[in-house]
Formats: C-alpha cells, structure tokens, sequence
C-alpha cells in the first residue's frame, strides 16, 4: 500500500492533473502527469467499463499501486493519474502489469 503522502486522493488535486498534465498513451492505459514541487502523488482509476465486479477492479488497483510503491524512488516529482482502459480486461493480468510497467518507466517530464 502507498503511504498517505504519495496518494493522490482529492478530487481537486486529480482534476488538476486531467486539465493542466501532460498525457502518455498505452493501448492499455492513459497516464496524466503534472510536475510538481512537494512530492510523487499517484492515484489509479479502473471504471467500470473495465471490471463490473469491484473485485477486479480493486485487485488491479492492488497490483499497479504495489509496482508503484517498490519503483517509487524512479519517478519524479509530481501528480500521477493512472487510467485503465476496457482493453486491459480482455489481457492477462501478467500482460496488463507490463503494459503498466511500461508507460510508467516512459514518462518524459
């Protein structure tokens, strides 16, 4: 689990990153990224258009904010906002943490 500093939990704050951040395209995911001064903020959102059971939604969540907490030290500072998309749910969960492995380690802030 992510410490309560690197959680990007208020809606402001994630509105913010979807107006003002710079985007990074997967088949699989969109990533919002906004430079920031204070620290690394990440927040993942998975619809339900991808998951209808809150199950699979959470357990994804679960996988990519576990890849995120033990690589937390490669990122720059900033607000992150990881957004999956319903192609994700057709993937193995193997191939959907790559894909979320990859346009994570190419942001380009």
């Amino acid at each position: 689990m992510l410490k309560k500093v690197n959680r990007l939990a208020k809606s402001k704050d994630i509105q913010k990153a979807f107006a003002r951040g710079r985007t990074f395209f997967n088949p699989s995911f969109t990533l919002k990224a906004l430079p920031s001064d204070k620290e690394k903020r990440f927040t993942v959102v998975v619809s339900t258009k991808v998951y209808k059971k809150a199950v699979d939604r959470n357990r994804l969540k679960r996988i990519i904010r576990e890849h995120i907490r033990k690589n937390l030290n490669g990122f720059k500072l900033g607000n992150y906002v990881i957004i999956t998309k319903p192609v994700a749910a057709r993937k193995d969960e193997a191939l959907v943490l790559k894909a979320a492995i990859d346009i994570l380690r190419n942001i380009k802030i």
